[in-house]
């Protein structure tokens, strides 16, 4: 079924195709198509062992294989459940924990070819039109291709191969959700699935909290033994990732579609249970103890009763209960830990009174800053921070083995930093102009949403623009690891303005392979 506006490629009058690209938008997707063959089949090549697949024929495998192929047919004709899955897999890290919990094969990898054949069915030719029909994704792709050549010059060019995959499986992830997210339904369907797997993981962690246990839920839930202020130490929720900072950044940017979703959700029974997962996503956020997750979570949440207006009903229903909460519920160590803050700020070079990870956080800082400004058009390489940490760190002043060991790798702790330390002010260029066409996206794509008479959708596009306001000031603090989340909210703003941009099309699923 192909997109409003779009030509059908069916049969009738014209010529018939002879299965040669016919435009720059087809030849530029063919060669992004043989990169993505070429680095997979290196990718395979270097690890045979990549699947995990193991022929047996017990009991345990035929039902497996049954309910592998019952899923691949559902996203081959639902595209919806296409959607849905994937959506579910990346933000519950599930692919990793079956792998890490069961050593099952990687489900990501398995559905992955699935998913895009279900995305391309159903859009026709029409697929090319709207995913290279948006600004971000050629940002994206440049982006991307500059890790790919970045190899060319990086120290350690496996790291930069393996910077350049993870940005790759990123740009997969942002394609896909493009193609498949097309109709108000299916948006409201994915943002109600975030939010729904953020609950899960914050009421699974806050069950793992009460048990006292590190680990639990086959890695679903996980906590590790952190400070929390001075000389108190105590249990940090750090969920699938394995790490209370960047789950917290994970989680908060799902308060703005919580709050959306409670005040907008056409249901009283959906804003009810919105509310309940706000709830649980903002307790489970608390219990990281995240002091950079802290910052952004004021703001997204600011943001999104400003943006939304002031309205007596939403606080009552959500103000309120928030500000009880907060000052009834959160716990005295997370307060305590709160009053730290200022020491991520210091006016002086010389650090008096901080805690050591600040410390060492300027330092991995300070050395991204030298890096950067050493290397100032290319960067040391994509990955190779942690490579020429020990080099610029005394440039900046510091001994690297100050800080744990000398071997251990290193990460810059700000994406920005780490952006232009290891790509320059090329990469920095191509990745701040991608997050500023996103926005400018998404602001275009709700005012056609609006003018469409879309207006929860549109909504939705002024959530999604907190949501990813709140996740970059997020990572002033943390360094660019799992990619996917960043890039599956910069995924739902093509989306929204692919949406406004081509036509919203119908909330109704086909229920053929069109």
């Amino acid at each position: 079924m192909g997109d409003p506006k779009v030509p059908s490629s069916g049969s009738g009058s014209g010529p018939a195709s002879t299965g040669i690209p016919e435009n720059v938008g087809e030849w530029v997707l063919v060669v992004i198509a043989a990169m993505g063959a070429f680095v997979m089949g290196r990718y395979v090549v270097a690890n045979p062992d990549l699947f995990h697949l193991e022929l047996s024929f017990t009991l345990r495998a035929v039902l497996g294989t049954g309910a592998a192929v019952a899923i691949i047919l559902a996203v081959l004709f639902k595209p919806v459940v296409a959607l849905t899955l994937l959506v579910a897999l990346v933000y519950l890290n599930l692919s990793d924990v079956l792998i890490r919990a069961f050593d099952l094969p990687s489900i990501l990898q398995l559905l992955g070819l699935p998913i895009l054949i279900s995305a391309w069915i159903h859009h026709g030719r029409g697929a090319v039109h709207r995913l290279l029909g948006e600004p971000l994704t050629w940002f994206l792709t440049g982006f991307t291709l500059f890790h790919l050549a970045s190899t060319t010059w990086a120290d350690q060019p496996a790291l930069a191969d393996a910077r350049f995959e993870e940005f790759f499986k990123a740009l997969a992830l942002y394609s896909l959700i493009v193609l498949l997210m097309r109709t108000p339904a299916r948006a409201r369907m994915a943002v109600w699935t975030m939010v729904g797997a953020g609950a899960l993981l914050g009421i699974l962690g806050l069950i793992l909290l009460a048990t006292g246990a590190e680990d639990a839920f086959a890695g679903l839930a996980r906590a590790s033994q952190g400070q929390i202020y001075g000389d108190v130490f105590g249990l940090r929720l750090a969920g699938p990732l394995g790490d209370p900072n960047f789950f917290a950044q994970i989680l908060l940017v799902l308060v703005p579609f919580a709050l959306f979703l409670s005040w907008d959700d056409p249901s009283r029974r959906g804003r009810f249970c919105a509310v309940l997962c706000l709830f649980s996503i903002l307790a489970a956020t608390i219990m990281t103890y995240s002091r950079g997750g802290a910052i952004a979570l004021v703001f997204v949440v600011s943001a999104s009763f400003v943006a939304h207006g002031f309205n007596w009903r939403r606080m009552a229903v959500v103000g309120l209960p928030l500000i009880l909460a907060a000052a009834l519920l959160v716990p005295s160590g997370f307060r305590e830990r709160l009053t730290t803050i200022g020491h991520l700020f210091p006016d002086d070079a010389v650090l008096v009174d901080t805690d050591s990870s600040v410390e060492e956080r300027m330092v991995l800082m300070g050395t991204a800053w030298e890096m950067m400004v050493a290397n100032p058009l290319l960067g040391v390489g994509g990955g190779n921070y942690t490579a020429r940490f020990g080099e610029y760190a005394e440039r900046f002043g510091s001994v690297a083995r100050d800080y744990q060991d000398p071997d251990a790798s290193r990460y810059a702790h700000n994406l920005y930093l780490e952006v232009g330390a290891e790509t320059g002010s090329v990469g920095l260029g191509l990745f701040l102009g991608a997050l500023l066409v996103a926005f400018v996206s998404l602001g275009r794509g709700r005012e056609l949403l609006r003018e469409a008479g879309e207006g929860q959708v549109s909504a939705l596009a002024r959530a999604v623009q907190i949501s990813l306001a709140g996740y970059l000031i997020s990572g002033l603090f943390l360094h660019g690891d799992f990619e996917r989340y960043l890039w599956l909210l910069l995924g739902m703003a093509g989306a929204l303005h692919a949406m406004g941009r081509l036509g919203h099309g119908t909330d109704s699923e086909p229920n053929h392979v069109s």
